[in-house]
């Protein structure tokens, strides 16, 4: 074999042992971006359940439901095109069961002034709204949503958000109540009843408003009951006075 024969046959297995390696590489490396993709995708889904879980009913509106719905069940589609596991599908299957199932009523708890009992659910549910709203916009940001979609669910989320504001002033007017009396109470209700109506454009809050109309009223008369009887003993004292003199 002559040095060009040789040169030549040294080239072509550099070649092949080039190409060998490329190819290994190649396949390690799609290998390791499907890894990722899968894990990325399990992340979204496992991130998108905890917010659909979290909300509550009462903030759960149609939009809401179908759009998060709709991504979760999109994610755990695609996950199923690149790792068709029995987990999967039964996750996938169980989802839309339940999704199918939740009742969409947003309703305000009946003859309730608050939407909660105390400050510390007010706190957790903040919270929630927060992780949406931080959701929502994570998704806008990867163009996984559209800006009209964003758009309407953030104010749904930001007008959910200031509702349960509303609660931290009533839950302060209830303390007032407690603390000071009726009369300094009924004035910690009047700020509170005035939050609320500025975000009852839709009259969704009227259940909740009527509630604290009622309890209102019930200080009020509370109120003139007392000032009466103060009024009366005052007119006693002030007679029993004149007739001392």
């Amino acid at each position: 074999m002559g040095q060009s024969q040789t040169g030549l046959l040294i080239l072509a297995i550099i070649v092949v042992l080039g190409s060998i390696a490329y190819t290994i590489q190649t396949i390690e490396e799609r290998k390791r971006a499907r890894k990722l993709l899968i894990m990325a995708l399990k992340s979204q889904i496992r991130n998108s359940l905890n917010i659909y879980q979290g909300l509550p009913d009462v903030f759960m509106t149609a939009e809401l439901h179908d759009f998060i719905s709709r991504f979760i069940i999109s994610k755990m589609t695609r996950l199923l095109t690149i790792d068709d596991s029995e987990a999967t599908k039964r996750a996938l299957s169980n989802f839309r069961e339940k999704a199918n199932s939740r009742d969409i009523t947003l309703q305000h708890p009946e003859g309730s002034m608050t939407i909660y009992q105390d400050e510390g659910q007010v706190h957790h549910a903040l919270s929630q709204l927060k992780e949406i709203t931080r959701w929502l916009a994570e998704l806008s940001k990867s163009n996984q949503i559209s800006e009209f979609s964003f758009n309407e669910l953030g104010w749904q989320t930001k007008d959910f958000y200031d509702r349960v504001s509303c609660d931290i002033e009533i839950l302060e007017a209830m303390d007032t109540e407690k603390v000071h009396g009726q009369k300094a109470g009924f004035h910690k209700f009047s700020i509170a009843l005035k939050s609320l109506n500025n975000l009852n454009q839709s009259e969704a809050l009227d259940s909740q408003i009527f509630a604290i109309h009622r309890h209102m009223e019930i200080l009020k008369n509370a109120v003139l009951e007392q000032e009466q009887e103060a009024a009366e003993v005052l007119a006693k004292a002030t007679e029993d006075e004149k007739n001392k003199m």
